[in-house]
């Protein structure tokens, strides 16, 4: 097994579960803040209504009984929101709009929500391969690099397990390696020019020199249509 890749996939693996850790702090500290915020405004609108009465010794003024349901049910709120708008903006480029308007509201209320989400999206992007899948996921890499631009269709017919292809493929990507672009031919996967320094370390990889133009393409998630 190649040092190169087990000291990627620690290194990987160490930075999701480093963000995963960071974005369940940022959580925590952004519903501590969003219940913070929700109970002053309530008492804040409470001291308008029943100020007199407060001053006159006649009320006392407490956190309303139904502050912690109604918060409860404002952040089910914001994560069903958060969940559907995600789902709808997952594959749009990134937008031009205005860096100052009123859509950052949104952003601001989604917050929270979104952070939550955070912690389970960094750890699904960990790289979990076994001994057996490491040593495919170097075939598959040097047989991508040999062939420049490999067509996704016929990765099947060299590494007829589909499933254990398929996230080889993904940690390959993750790590980097290599892109998936989209031809007039079809989706093609190509080596990365960027990481032909650390791809020349792994023993029979053939990679891409950095002078190599037809491999110098944009590292873009998912493939697009060149």
């Amino acid at each position: 097994m190649s040092r190169v890749l087990r000291q990627r996939l620690a290194s990987h693996n160490r930075h999701a579960w480093l963000l995963a850790a960071l974005s369940l702090l940022g959580a925590w500290v952004s519903w501590t803040v969003a219940y913070g915020l929700a109970a002053a405004i309530s008492l804040g609108v409470l001291t308008v209504i029943h100020g007199q009465e407060v001053v006159a010794g006649e009320r006392l003024m407490s956190f309303p009984p139904w502050l912690q349901p109604a918060f409860l049910a404002l952040a089910l709120a914001a994560l069903v929101w958060a969940a559907v708008d995600e789902r709808k903006t997952r594959y749009q480029p990134v937008s031009d709009r205005p860096l100052i308007g009123w859509h950052l509201l949104a952003d601001f209320l989604l917050l929270p929500a979104r952070l939550t989400f955070g912690v389970g999206h960094q750890l699904a992007g960990t790289i979990r391969l076994r001994p057996r899948e490491q040593e495919e996921a170097l075939e598959v890499l040097r047989h991508i690099l040999e062939e420049r631009r490999c067509p996704a269709t016929s990765l099947g017919a060299y590494f007829p397990d589909l499933r254990a292809l398929r996230r080889e493929l993904a940690a390959l990507q993750a790590l980097g390696w290599i892109d998936l672009l989209r031809t007039e031919e079809g989706w093609i996967y190509i080596g990365r020019s960027s990481a032909a320094e650390e791809l020349r370390e792994i023993p029979g990889s053939g990679a891409p020199e950095k002078e190599d133009t037809e491999n110098q393409l944009p590292h873009i998630p998912g493939g697009r249509k060149i």
